[in-house]
């Protein structure tokens, strides 16, 4: 990912990207998940063409 994006993401509190896992990590866990968050999140990354899948705990693992 372009560092542009991944500074897009460390905007959100709630999450992180994990370049060595290449995974945006939930950092909050159970009922604290910031759904609003992810919901954006997925938008940005539909937005730039990443290809991703979701995992438990609300994280999602970077396919390209």
């Amino acid at each position: 990912m372009n560092q542009r994006l991944i500074e897009q993401i460390g905007q959100f509190e709630s999450y992180r990207y994990d370049p060595r896992s290449r995974r945006i990590v939930n950092l909050k866990k159970g009922q604290d998940s910031d759904i609003d968050a992810f919901l954006q999140l997925q938008h940005i990354l539909d937005t730039h063409r990443i290809q991703y899948r979701f995992e438990k705990n609300f994280q999602i693992h970077i396919i390209n």
